[in-house]
């Protein structure tokens, strides 16, 4: 059986996994933000910023916790919530910012906010493609597996990666 599609390690015996792309997080932010035009941002300018986020234990909390702690910051959040379009929805209305994957400023249905790159090589997330070592993978399961793992992630060709 085909596991999970994770963006934060799963540590657990009997898995096996393959990653599947690194994907650079920038920050999110309403579109009149004083910000918004800059091509990048500093940890350091973020430092007083108001952030909407996930809640602790989510890839994208422990980023932004790390970030700061690395800088010896606190962020300050001003909103948590578990939901990625709930997040965007907020930061587009203007509550705070957020980080954002760079893999979302591709959906279709994205809250119209300004994305910035953020000044930090350690900005990023890998997502990974995990399974049970130990399950039977089914024909259907195996052909999703090889499909997911072939993807061009930066493209979105469903063809081989380059």
């Amino acid at each position: 059986m085909l596991r999970d599609v994770a963006s934060q390690p799963i540590h657990t015996d009997g898995l096996e996994s393959m990653q599947l792309f690194e994907d650079v997080v920038g920050v999110g932010m309403p579109l009149d933000h004083p910000l918004a035009g800059r091509t990048s941002v500093s940890i350091d300018e973020l430092a007083d910023q108001p952030f909407v986020t996930s809640r602790s234990g989510h890839w994208g909390r422990r980023l932004l916790d790390r970030l700061f702690a690395a800088r010896g910051l606190t962020p300050r959040i001003v909103c948590e919530s578990d939901e990625h379009s709930a997040i965007a929805d907020l930061i587009s209305a203007g509550l705070g910012i957020g980080l954002v994957p760079g893999f979302a400023r591709r959906s279709v249905t994205r809250a119209p906010i300004a994305w910035i790159a953020v000044d930090s090589a350690d900005c990023r997330r890998t997502v990974t493609l995990y399974w049970g070592s130990d399950s039977h993978l089914s024909p259907a399961a195996r052909l999703m597996r090889t499909t997911i793992t072939n993807w061009d992630w930066t493209t979105g060709d469903p063809q081989e990666k380059h």
